[in-house]
């Protein structure tokens, strides 16, 4: 049920009991009034009425019809509003619908003299009613731009009785009220539409219940984000890596404390981050993540010298556009650098040795004193300058020192080669190779891409049962040619497989089947990097292995 709108039963009883008592007090003076009178009247009423008629040129002239009405009712006079450009706003004696068609009142005299002197009076014979009229016009708005005209006329007093110039005004009052409380309605439901979404009580609970309802649902929920917010950004500024929030155009919406350290000043908020921060490396990413979205990672150079792991990345939020995150990576960079000197010292350090033991074992053996020994003893020094000899290759694979002699050869033949080059040992293992999928065009070092086929495979057959098969695939993928091998053997723990690629590292059940020094997938991860490709491995303990290798297809320019 609607409510009622008391607000357009009492505009209309005013405006008809006004309309009534100024009609019957005008009567027995209209007549005696001369033209400077009323146009002084006029004057008068135009002066009260101009600074809430502004308002009325922002309506709609539906919107400003009942207002206009309800001052026409009040004054009695006609109440006209004209445009800066001399059109029909709105008209007390006119319906809004039919104003378009109206005659352009700009070359009125009393408009003609409002447009240069602010206020102007016309006297003349109305073309509508065809009765002697007096016109006021007043200017409304700042001078320099007016939004319009205020236009009151009032027609000469006729002979006749008021009474029928009564029931007139009192219909235009009643229509003036109708409109207000249809206006009301309007606008009550309006409101009480949009709220309700935010509330939980009927619609004819009141337009200011449910406007307190609202406000107290919006209270709590904006105290809610408030601590929320501030619990976010507490836990930010506790964060050891710097932490950069920037809006679609740029600018910093939050630093935490360690971006600032890692910057050498804190960039401030508010204000674009290229102001506060010269470091190329970090502005670069920063601009392609804004200009096209996605991640992009990068390392730089920041205060002190630190080294930096910078990552930008694109945000999916109404104000926030990207963040960008940097990591001090000084300490793992050292330790990295130092892993490789241990590496590198290491296989140096074993040469003399060995060779000292190969030479002993040699002698050992021409004596004839201990065959067995000697046997045990040789095998044992062939393990070690295996291991010597891979972590030599590992130290210059690390070291960028690999010359590599990229062509373009079909991946299909090398792993031919090595599966025939490992088929003896595949044999007394008990373990099948094989080979599927179609061509694979590469530019690749195929020596290089050998020694990791070879590893791999070699993988495969020793963590293997008897019966087990290793399967090699090759073909083009999405991202390159793609090379899988696949066993069915014992499989890798999944607490393990991330660690299976890092130097030294061998898997425990495995290690107790094999005597492999965990170098082998190390030494394959860093050829296929070298390479320009990338290489994953997935296994399942008791089902299996498959590592996959993605190198870049010929002619793909890679």
């Amino acid at each position: 049920m609607r409510p009622r709108s008391p607000l357009g039963v009492l505009v209309g009883l005013a405006a008809m009991l006004a309309a009534l008592a100024a009609l019957l007090v005008d009567h027995a003076v209209r007549r005696s009034e001369s033209a400077a009178a009323v146009a002084q009247r006029l004057q008068q009423a135009a002066g009260t009425l101009a600074p809430d008629a502004a308002a009325l040129f922002a309506m709609t002239p539906e919107q400003a019809d009942a207002t206009i009405r309800r001052w026409s009712a009040l004054s009695g006079f006609r109440v006209t509003l004209i445009d800066a450009d001399g059109g029909v706003h709105a008209d007390s004696w006119a319906f809004f619908g039919p104003l378009p068609r109206l005659e352009n009142h700009a070359g009125r005299p009393e408009v003609t003299t409002a447009r240069s002197a602010g206020v102007g009076v016309g006297r003349r014979r109305s073309a509508t009613t065809g009765r002697v009229t007096t016109y006021l016009a007043r200017e409304v708005g700042p001078p320099a731009r007016p939004l319009g005209f205020l236009r009151l006329a009032q027609e000469d007093a006729p002979d006749e009785s008021p009474w029928a110039g009564a029931v007139a005004a009192v219909a235009a009052a009643i229509l003036a009220g109708a409109l207000a409380a249809r206006w009301e309605r309007r606008r009550h439901d309006a409101v009480v539409r949009h709220l309700a979404a935010w509330s939980d009580l009927p619609a004819d609970a009141g337009l200011e219940t449910i406007a307190g309802d609202v406000d107290r649902r919006f209270r709590s929920l904006r105290e809610r984000l408030t601590r929320e917010v501030e619990a976010t950004r507490a836990a930010l500024d506790q964060v050891v890596e710097g932490v950069v929030l920037l809006d679609r155009e740029g600018v910093v919406r939050y630093a935490n404390p360690a971006a600032a350290t890692l910057l050498g000043g804190a960039p401030p908020t508010g204000h674009a981050f290229v102001e506060a921060v010269r470091i190329p490396e970090v502005l670069g990413a920063v601009r392609e993540v804004l200009a096209g979205g996605g991640t992009r990672h990068t390392s730089a150079t920041g205060a002190d010298g630190l080294e930096l792991a910078v990552r930008a990345a694109a945000l999916a939020h109404p104000v926030l556009a990207a963040a960008v995150v940097l990591t001090d990576v000084r300490g793992e960079r050292q330790l990295e650098r130092a892993r490789r000197a241990l590496v590198a010292d290491l296989a140096h350090e074993l040469r003399t040795p060995l060779t000292v033991l190969a030479g002993l074992t040699e002698e050992l053996g021409e004596t004839g004193a201990n065959a067995e020994l000697a046997a045990t003893l040789a095998r044992q020094v062939g393990k070690l300058r295996a291991f010597a000899a891979d972590l030599e290759e590992l130290a210059r694979i690390e070291s960028g020192q690999v010359r590599l002699d990229l062509t373009e050869t079909d991946a299909v033949t090398v792993v031919a080669q090595v599966l025939a080059d490992l088929g003896t040992a595949a044999r007394e293992a008990g373990v099948t190779l094989t080979h599927a999928g179609g061509p694979a065009p590469v530019r690749t070092d195929a020596l290089r891409l050998a020694q990791v086929l070879a590893n791999l495979v070699d993988n495969g057959i020793r963590y293997n049962r008897p019966g087990g098969r290793v399967t090699v695939t090759t073909g083009r993928g999405a991202h390159g040619v793609r090379i899988e091998v696949a066993d069915d053997g014992v499989g890798i723990p999944a607490a393990e497989i991330a660690l299976v690629f890092q130097r030294f590292y061998r898997v425990r059940r495995q290690a107790e089947r094999s005597g492999g020094n965990g170098l082998g997938l190390a030494i394959v991860k860093h050829l296929v990097h070298a390479l320009g490709g990338t290489v994953t491995l997935a296994s399942r303990e008791g089902l299996g292995t498959t590592v996959t290798v993605v190198l870049p297809e010929a002619g793909s320019g890679a």
